[in-house]
């Protein structure tokens, strides 16, 4: 049978919003002739849901997180369809969505077509000739960029064109036009306040590191992002002015390469509330440390005053870059309240993408800061410190 289209979903998490996305594409009618590919973009949680319907699809699994452009180019060398149509964000399709995409693309000046009404950019889909498009010539770009990128790309074949017929709602959509506004009326006094140190911020995994925190918190929040890449800043500085801004009665520093799962603050908070010092979630994947998570930890207001090395200086000042984790679990450790952590609550960390840069400069920088750490740190400490890592060791 001649696949017509190919029907591309990368898969990244949410498993709420995965199961409605593959529901809705079981609605769509047999013709035109499709088939679905999912790409499992190092996700995590959606295990049970890719062995429910591999019999029914072609599942590609990414060993780690591509993106959307990764997923597209993974799924092209699959793909057999004449179409292809790319499903980025989960989104939930209107049963008869692809017929309308589909009869588009008969008319041979056009190149493209994407799904509603508005400006292609922003489309929920986008379907263009497989032939058109290479799996080599799928641009290296942020989520957010690739369809800009892939439209103009395809505007060199023909024209790009709107389908209105062509419904498809976006998760994005669905989750705002769900959420009850009221939840955290304008004024509220926030109970957690998130911590993001960040070396860029515009990066694409502070952007995930941001969407994971607005999908999975259900309390009312604030988010303090610290861009401490120019001039550098380190870690310890920007963390500390961050918690000097908190407004919540409790806080989480969190890594930009961290994205949190559903059900992750409540149990963080309701061990802090049973006397912990500082709660860290379980990191599902990548490296994990049973002791102390330095990536993400919660702690409330009582710990940010009585623990503080200074007023104003939770973290430790003379440790910049390296070591402050370390000097924080010692110093909870000898206070009789170390770190708890809670498996109850999960996230997902990119190991140590937060001090990686292609900068040399900063590079550089870097290097020679977690070096002068260590020298302070043993100064502090002594050696052979419990959970101590080496100068340099990824965490």
């Amino acid at each position: 049978m001649t696949v017509t289209a190919s029907l591309v979903v990368p898969l990244t998490g949410a498993p709420n919003a995965a199961l409605e996305c593959l529901v809705a594409l079981t609605q769509v009618p047999d013709l035109p002739t499709h088939e679905v590919v999912i790409v499992d973009d190092a996700s995590v949680g959606l295990e049970g849901l890719l062995a429910s319907v591999e019999a029914g699809a072609t599942v590609v699994r990414l060993p780690r997180r591509s993106g959307v452009a990764g997923a597209l180019r993974a799924a092209l060398g699959r793909a057999q369809g004449e179409v292809c149509v790319l499903l980025p964000g989960m989104p939930r399709v209107d049963p008869g969505f692809l017929a309308p995409l589909c009869a588009a693309l008969a008319d041979p000046a056009v190149a493209a077509a994407t799904a509603g009404s508005g400006e292609p950019v922003a489309a929920p889909a986008l379907a263009f000739r497989a032939a058109d498009l290479a799996a080599g010539d799928v641009p290296d770009v942020a989520d957010e960029l690739l369809l800009g990128a892939l439209t103009t790309r395809l505007a060199r074949h023909g024209r790009v064109v709107p389908v209105a017929a062509a419904r498809v709602a976006s998760a994005d959509a669905r989750s705002a036009a769900g959420r009850d506004l009221q939840a955290v009326p304008p004024g509220t006094t926030p109970e957690l306040t998130v911590v993001i140190p960040t070396l860029d911020a515009a990066s694409d995994r502070l952007r995930r590191c941001v969407a994971a925190i607005q999908r999975c918190t259900t309390v009312p929040y604030e988010i303090v992002v610290v861009d401490n890449g120019a001039p550098p800043q380190g870690f310890t500085a920007p963390v500390n002015s961050g918690l000097r801004a908190a407004r919540g009665a409790y806080a989480v520093v969190c890594n930009d390469d961290v994205e949190v799962l559903p059900g992750w603050w409540e149990p963080l908070r309701d061990t802090l509330d049973g006397g912990a010092a500082v709660a860290f979630p379980l990191t599902l994947d990548g490296f994990v440390r049973e002791d102390f998570s330095a990536w993400c930890f919660a702690l409330s207001r009582r710990t940010l005053e009585e623990h503080a090395v200074a007023p104003g200086h939770f973290l430790h000042p003379e440790l910049v870059v390296w070591y402050q984790d370390t000097d924080l679990l010692q110093r909870l450790r000898t206070a009789g309240t170390p770190p708890v952590l809670v498996r109850a609550s999960t996230i997902r960390h990119g190991l140590s993408e937060t001090v990686s840069t292609a900068d040399p400069a900063l590079g550089a920088w870097i290097d020679r800061q977690v070096r002068r750490d260590h020298e302070r740190f043993v100064a502090l400490h002594g050696d052979g410190v419990a959970g101590a890592a080496p100068a340099g060791t990824a965490r």
